[in-house]
């Protein structure tokens, strides 16, 4: 899959939100689930233990959603938890959403780590109504805030090498230091964006028409890709459902 159009991975994400936004039977959303894991593993080379930091992220969240509604819904009374009591119909729910919370974010985390942003901007430009001067805006922002970490480090440690230090000897930064410290990310990052914009205009980011070297097109192995894991999905999520049905 990853030499698949950038685009193709994005359009199965929306396609894959949109379709489980009608979808509470919790037995489809396990098999649906499943065969994404499958997919990701086998398609994008994704370990075991890469998938299992994606799922705990949002096990929390998850587990907020299936608490709140299973309190907070009418129904049989399963359990009593104080003044709250726990219903089957807030459980099911729940338990619905909350497998909807993983089946939607984790191949959402996974595919948008593995997608090149250069080759998705260059995608967008070429198949969506994409301005060349929206999409290096946005390559632009996206690399800045790539590096935005690395930089705060940088001014962290030339803060901490003026710093006076305490009775053990280390360097005590202080509010005023973290605070220096963000207003020169923040001046940093304005001067970088004007050179920026400065140098795109020179190269004529705002022509009307523009040639790109990079090229995104789509593919027979893309319309394979896209009908196996629809496929696959609908199979996983209807096949299980229809198993334990009446």
């Amino acid at each position: 899959m990853s030499r698949l159009n950038p685009l193709t991975p994005l359009g199965l994400l929306l396609v894959l939100g949109a379709a489980v936004s009608f979808v509470l039977d919790g037995v489809a959303l396990v098999g649906l689930h499943g065969w994404l894991v499958v997919v990701l593993a086998c398609g994008l080379r994704v370990g075991v233990a890469e998938l299992a930091r994606t799922h705990l992220v949002f096990v929390p969240f998850a587990l907020g959603v299936l608490m709140t509604n299973a309190v907070s819904r009418s129904g049989a009374v399963l359990a009593e938890l104080g003044p709250l009591d726990v219903t089957d119909v807030g459980v099911r729910v729940g338990l619905a959403l909350a497998l909807r919370v993983l089946v939607v974010a984790v191949p959402a985390v996974v595919v948008g780590r593995r997608t090149d942003p250069t080759r998705l901007v260059v995608a967008a430009m070429q198949h969506l109504p994409l301005r060349p001067r929206g999409g290096f805006a946005v390559l632009t922002a996206h690399r800045m805030l790539a590096d935005m970490p690395q930089r705060w480090q940088l001014l962290l440690a030339a803060g901490r090498s003026r710093a006076p230090l305490d009775r053990r000897g280390a360097p005590r930064l202080g509010v005023c230091g973290y605070a220096r410290a963000a207003m020169g990310l923040l001046v940093g990052g304005i001067r970088r964006g004007n050179r920026i914009a400065d140098a795109l205009d020179v190269r004529g980011i705002g022509a009307p028409a523009r040639t790109a070297r990079l090229q995104e097109p789509f593919s027979r192995a893309d319309a394979l890709v896209a009908a196996v894991v629809v496929l696959g999905a609908v199979t996983a999520a209807v096949g299980p459902s229809t198993a334990v049905g009446p």
